[in-house]
């Protein structure tokens, strides 16, 4: 079971709050991520146990999981998805990608890249949580997670510090979710590596471990990042620019994925 960091609330703060981004090459370069050690994935979850994803938005469980994801599909584990919400309010209100149209397209683009990474025997409870707004209904995320986990399984959800609101209030959640029932809590760092720098002192480089992606596994998780057009390409109707640009995906084009176990 995973513990909690001795660390400040106010040292890990929301996104709207980081000016500035971290370049792939500050954490390719940083003898922190160097030394992770590797790990498998029959060690990050036990033979027989389920694995239970929770992803604050559509795109989070290909972002942060999408190795672990295809390690699992191959060892014949059952999965459960919990997508917590439908990411709705990623777009600018006046744009035309309206909360309406995202909350169906974007599920939509989660079910293409999963069948890209060959993951058919998958579970998927749509919660359907405001976007935005998950850390106002923890508590019945919390309920959520408490109805359908079970004491074996294994729990993946965002880390709790990890810089985006949604995403905190997600870790919390699965955190008490995970301690009530005896579950195995992993966090998996998606906004970090954006947000953080890697001297920053709340990282548990202590509890970091690495999932080695072969070859093949790199290109299909690139291919099922590339499912997610409505994140990665500018809105025309408003001229912003794209959600998710190469700097950002950068982070997530490596040849291992991270965990805090």
């Amino acid at each position: 079971m995973a513990t909690i960091e001795e660390i400040r609330p106010e040292e890990m703060q929301s996104h709207e709050r980081q000016p500035a981004s971290t370049e792939e090459a500050l954490w390719r370069d940083d003898p922190r991520l160097a030394r992770v050690p590797a790990v498998h994935a029959e060690t990050l979850i036990a033979a027989g146990s389920r694995a239970v994803i929770v992803a604050p938005h559509p795109d989070d469980e290909v972002l942060g999981c999408a190795g672990l994801l295809m390690h699992l599909a191959q060892l014949g584990h059952p999965i459960l998805l919990v997508a917590v919400s439908d990411g709705e309010k990623s777009h600018s209100q006046d744009s035309v990608l309206s909360p309406a149209l995202l909350s169906h397209v974007r599920p939509a683009e989660t079910t293409q890249a999963l069948s890209l990474l060959g993951v058919s025997d998958i579970t998927i409870i749509r919660a359907q949580l405001p976007d935005s707004d998950v850390a106002g209904h923890r508590t019945k995320l919390q309920d959520l997670l408490g109805a359908y986990l079970l004491p074996g399984d294994t729990l993946f959800a965002s880390w709790q510090f990890d810089g985006h609101p949604d995403h905190e209030a997600v870790g919390q959640a699965s955190r008490e979710a995970a301690r009530a029932l005896g579950c195995r809590l992993i966090e998996i760092p998606i906004w970090m590596w954006h947000w953080r720098t890697p001297d920053h002192a709340g990282i548990p480089w202590q509890r970091a471990r690495k999932l080695e992606l072969d070859e093949q596994m790199q290109e299909r998780k690139k291919a099922a990042l590339a499912c997610y057009r409505s994140q990665l390409e500018p809105d025309h109707s408003t001229g912003n620019a794209a959600i998710l640009p190469p700097e950002v995906l950068a982070h997530f084009h490596r040849s291992f994925e991270v965990y805090f176990v």
